[in-house]
């Protein structure tokens, strides 16, 4: 037994009590002439003025035997609740297990029983009867953290677990045994779990596709990966179990070579080993299992990074000049032009090999390089005069059918007296060509709206500012005569009075959408002069640019690209909690848009038809993310607004499945090794350890003196009464003495 002075006194307290010393002190000097007897008295008035300020408090010691202290975390997210092999959930053989080696645990350490998942919280032993699992997942690395936090701090962490947690680390410094919970038999096994991609990538790129496949109880098996997309073939690998447990990981490479969403596959499967001569005699029906198979898909969204332009004219013009310039000046633009200007009967007496212009690479720009651009520009130009091959128009519309543009430009020399007629090209075109020798008509025009709501002719106006906008540009000059309009096509512009040869409006521009693809028509080599028109009217002063930027973006895709996007999501989500969805805003140039420039609103429909508004965060510029938790199982859609300056600026929503876990959920082994040898603990498997081996590496107990009694005199009333006295006396002293 010991004793120990202590204090109650808070720090004000403390400085108050050593400033009343102090003074006992400092004050000496200016007692110099009072008899001794005063200036005792008056020092032991401040000293007991101080040690009542301190709040003295006496402690008796005793010896006693401390134990380590343990910090004891149960998993309590949804995977959990799966069944093992037992027939028992998984948190219920864990706390079960607790509490049936409880004695041997408080006998050799102090637990501290925590419930684990978006943080630790504390229980009691009694608490193991009635806990359940949550709906959200363990967060390995807060909830270690909590653990690690209390007061007084363990010396060692147990992780109750199935492993179905991101973590791989736990709290710096603290060592965390891992208690693996499920399957008490480990089986041939394999899953495919992870196909990595990027969520959006640009066309025409090259992006990896990382699949990363968990083998159990494989060893020396061949396993091979096959990849997919649209259903076709794409890549392949064969990777080589060599333990037990092995991850196995391919990177793949693939070319995005389609505008908009491309869904890929990802397979695998255990190859046969070969027999052995005894299992190469027994019958087909006792022959091995059929190799293990996995499978999962996953979506890639292909945007454009620049759009490549071929643009070929048949001679040189204003409208060529000026549209070449326009297209070159986009910096979203790669532009490919060819203007002839020697035409195959125009005879030269200069050799081809003296002159500076280049012949005409046709077969170059029909087939070799074709399938490299996005659009695809032919101005007035007269196929027939350089005696091609048919097969050339015929790659073109094939160009077309499989998602590429064309805008064909109408003048003297083009269409059906450019030698199209009948071609395989005029099967993608929006009109029938007309044989009729006048096929084009000089003379100013006025085109009149007939689609008017069209996004191409909007101009991202309110439809009367858009129709007020049209109707004040200057007239074009020159058109273009057709038989019909073909089904399925939309004319946006149309001659105020000429008819086609079928009697409908005569259109002087026209789309169509041809197999994956689109066609423009415009029947006039002119649109130059609405250029011109903002001289007169500075309403028009961009709108020459603006038409032709949005006929590219039209044409290619991108006007209908959303401007607001969610990330693909997987066909089969992890059954865990918080569901994380991310969210993608473009401006007009499709950069990310900031979140300090949007009015972002969010509605979650659950599959009984409530409404919520989730909360989300913007995890960079552009990019939010979105968490969702208490989800039921069922069908859940989440739609987006988006608004920008007041306007509406793009909207998107995505439908998913969610169930919640199941009794097969894997036992994630490597993970919680993996955690506990990155922080100096142990793995072992919750039916195969008793607590003895994780007991005896905690340290060993200590003696430690523990606070038996503790006495507080500095409540009593004799202080008072003491200082009280001290004053009187040192009062009546002077007084008598003559010094006051």
């Amino acid at each position: 037994m010991s004793w120990r002075l202590a204090s109650d006194a808070g720090t004000l307290e403390l400085a108050l009590a050593l400033g009343a010393a102090a003074a006992a002190f400092a004050t000496r000097p200016w007692q110099r002439g009072l008899p001794p007897a005063v200036r005792f008295l008056r020092a032991a008035a401040w000293l007991v003025l101080a040690a009542l300020l301190a709040k003295p408090v006496v402690h008796r010691l005793e010896s006693r035997r401390a134990l380590p202290r343990l910090a004891v975390v149960l998993d309590a997210a949804p995977s959990m609740a799966s069944l093992d092999d037992a027939g028992a959930s998984r948190l219920l053989r864990a706390a079960s297990w607790l509490k049936a080696n409880r004695k041997a645990i408080e006998a050799r350490a102090e637990p501290a029983l925590y419930a684990g998942a978006g943080g630790a919280r504390r229980l009691s032993w009694e608490d193991l009867d009635s806990l359940v699992p949550g709906r959200v997942a363990l967060d390995a690395p807060t909830t270690l953290a909590d653990a690690a936090a209390a007061a007084p701090p363990p010396e060692r962490v147990w992780l109750l677990s199935d492993g179905a947690f991101d973590a791989t680390a736990g709290p710096p410094g603290l060592a965390v045994d891992t208690l693996a919970v499920g399957p008490r038999e480990e089986r041939p096994g394999l899953t495919l779990a992870a196909a990595e991609a990027p969520d959006f990538v640009f066309l025409h790129s090259r992006f990896p596709v990382t699949v990363r496949v968990e083998a159990r109880r494989l060893e020396g098996r061949t396993v091979r990966l096959r990849m997919t997309r649209g259903g076709a073939p794409a890549a392949e690998a064969l990777l080589r179990a060599a333990s037990p447990f092995e991850v196995l990981t391919a990177s793949f490479t693939v070319e995005a070579d389609q505008l908009g969403r491309q869904e890929f596959g990802v397979s695998a499967e255990v190859l046969p080993a070969a027999p052995t001569a005894s299992e190469a005699a027994l019958p087909r029906d006792n022959a091995r299992s059929p190799a293990l198979k996995a499978a999962r898909s996953f979506a890639v969204e292909s945007i454009r990074q620049k759009y490549r332009i071929m643009y070929l004219a048949g001679r040189p013009s204003i409208e060529y000049a000026h549209l070449r310039h326009q297209l070159k000046a986009d910096p979203n633009h790669e532009l490919v032009s060819f203007v002839i200007l020697r035409n195959p009967e125009n005879v030269s007496p200069v050799p081809d090999n003296e002159l500076s212009l280049i012949p005409f690479p046709a077969t170059e720009i029909f087939v070799t390089n074709l399938f490299q651009f996005d659009l695809f520009i032919l101005e007035n130009f007269a196929y027939w005069r350089f005696n091609l091959p048919a097969a050339y128009l015929e790659n073109l519309r094939r160009f077309v059918s499989q998602g590429g543009a064309l805008l064909l430009i109408g003048g003297s020399n083009a269409l059906a007296k450019g030698g199209y007629r009948g071609t395989p090209l005029e099967e993608a075109l929006p009109v029938s060509l007309s044989g009729a020798a006048d096929e084009f008509t000089a003379g100013l025009v006025e085109p009149r709206l007939s689609a008017p709501e069209h996004p191409l002719l909007s101009m991202g106006l309110p439809p009367d500012e858009a129709a007020a906008l049209w109707k004040s540009l200057p007239p074009l000059d020159g058109w273009t005569k057709f038989d019909a309009v073909k089904p399925g096509a939309s004319v946006l512009l149309a001659h105020p009075a000429e008819r086609t040869a079928a009697g409908g409006p005569l259109p002087l521009v026209a789309v169509r959408e041809y197999g994956k693809g689109k066609v423009m028509l415009v029947g006039s080599d002119s649109t130059w002069r609405w250029k011109l028109g903002g001289g007169k009217d500075w309403r028009l002063g961009g709108f020459y640019a603006r038409f032709w930027s949005r006929a590219v973006q039209y044409l290619t895709g991108s006007l209908e690209l959303k401007k607001a996007a969610f990330a693909p999501l997987p066909d089969h989500l992890p059954a865990r909690e918080p569901l994380s969805l991310t969210l993608r805003v473009f401006d007009e140039h499709f950069r990310p848009l900031p979140g300090r420039e949007l009015d972002l609103r969010l509605s979650w429909e659950r599959p009984d038809g409530s409404r919520r508004s989730p909360a989300f965060s913007e995890r960079e510029p552009g990019v939010f993310a979105i968490e969702l938790t208490d989800l039921a199982e069922g069908r859940h859609r989440l739609f987006a607004a988006a608004r920008r300056g007041g306007q509406p600026w793009g909207e998107d929503s995505v439908e998913f499945r969610w169930e919640p876990p199941r009794g097969d959920a894997p036992l994630d082994r490597a993970r919680l090794k993996a955690l506990a040898d990155a922080s100096g603990g142990r793995s072992v498997e919750l039916h195969k350890a008793g607590p003895a081996e994780l007991l005896s590496l905690l340290p060993a107990p200590r003696e430690e003196a523990a606070v038996a009694a503790r006495s507080v005199a500095w409540t009593s009333n004799a202080w008072g009464w003491l200082l009280g006295a001290l004053l009187l006396t040192e009062w009546f002293l002077r007084r008598r003495r003559g010094f006051l």
